[in-house]
């Protein structure tokens, strides 16, 4: 268990994959534990949560200079979840996600030049 925690603390991709699966795949089973409603899942979970989570992306991306790349792991594991389990309105959400993590990752552009 301790090799793995290093190898997430070294890796901020992998930090961003691992937060990325507990939003995409745990925080749904957590919503039916609790016996919340589909309506609040949606509202919660997908636009409040998960629009929160990709503006951090963005910022942390930006902040410690990870590779582009890093934007698109949450928008592509949420689709992997949308394709397997929720509805066509998924697909819109993962481009929201993915569309808010870019402007955020330029919003906090380095002012060095």
């Amino acid at each position: 268990m301790k090799k793995i925690w290093n190898a997430v603390e070294k890796s901020k991709t992998t930090y961003i994959a691992l937060i990325s699966i507990i939003l995409v795949f745990i925080m749904p089973i957590l919503f039916n534990l609790f016996h919340l409603g589909r309506t609040n899942r949606i509202i919660w979970l997908f636009f409040v949560i998960n629009i929160l989570f990709a503006a951090f992306i963005g910022w942390f991306t930006r902040k410690y200079q990870l590779s582009f790349f890093n934007l698109v792991i949450f928008p592509v594991i949420f689709v992997i979840s949308v394709f397997i389990k929720y509805g066509r309105y998924g697909y819109f959400l993962s481009g929201i996600y993915l569309i808010l993590s870019i402007l955020i990752y330029f919003l906090f552009e380095d002012k060095e030049n």
